[in-house]
């Protein structure tokens, strides 16, 4: 499940993987604590967008994948969440599926307007939204042909979005 910080991914992916009966691996969960404990050694703001960190976002991804790997290979169906910006298009976030072993892989990108974009992430307050205060947030263009499942995210209820989600993910499979 991608789509820009905001947008619901891992509040969605929790209530879809829970629904499901999936391992819900989150690259924020695996591999934030990390980037941050990295940024406090350099001295710099957790800015994840930051160029210094630039570099580390193939190894979050690697990271991620590992973890996908692993549930996948104990039987279990995983809900992974991350931006997945650069594997939303022309079909390579299927083949990054594939490649940390999934035989079935159904891509989903939350879509949200601008505003709720914002609001939402000043209303989290986390320290790698903080770091980049002032500047705009705006949703991720994504290429529809690139994913499976494109979901308006903008409802104010998770359990709606959740609900679609769900329905496009059972549809698929």
């Amino acid at each position: 499940m991608g789509g820009p910080p905001g947008s619901g991914k891992t509040t969605v992916g929790s209530l879809v993987a829970r629904s499901a009966g999936a391992a819900l691996v989150d690259l924020d969960s695996v591999t934030t604590p990390l980037v941050e404990a990295v940024a406090v050694l350099v001295g710099e703001p957790v800015d994840l967008d930051a160029p210094r960190f630039v570099a580390l976002r193939d190894a979050r991804y690697a990271c991620l994948a590992t973890v996908v790997a692993d549930c996948l290979g104990t039987g279990v169906d995983v809900v992974a969440v991350a931006p997945f910006t650069r594997e939303a298009v022309g079909g390579t976030w299927s083949a990054w599926g594939a490649g940390a072993g999934a035989s079935s892989v159904t891509t989903c990108w939350l879509s949200v307007g601008e505003e709720v974009l914002a609001d939402r992430v000043r209303a989290r307050g986390l320290a790698r939204d903080l770091a980049k205060s002032g500047a705009p947030v705006r949703p991720a263009v994504v290429d529809p042909a690139g994913v499976d499942l494109l979901v308006d995210a903008g409802d104010a209820d998770p359990g709606a979005v959740a609900a679609r989600v769900l329905a496009g993910w059972s549809a698929g499979r």
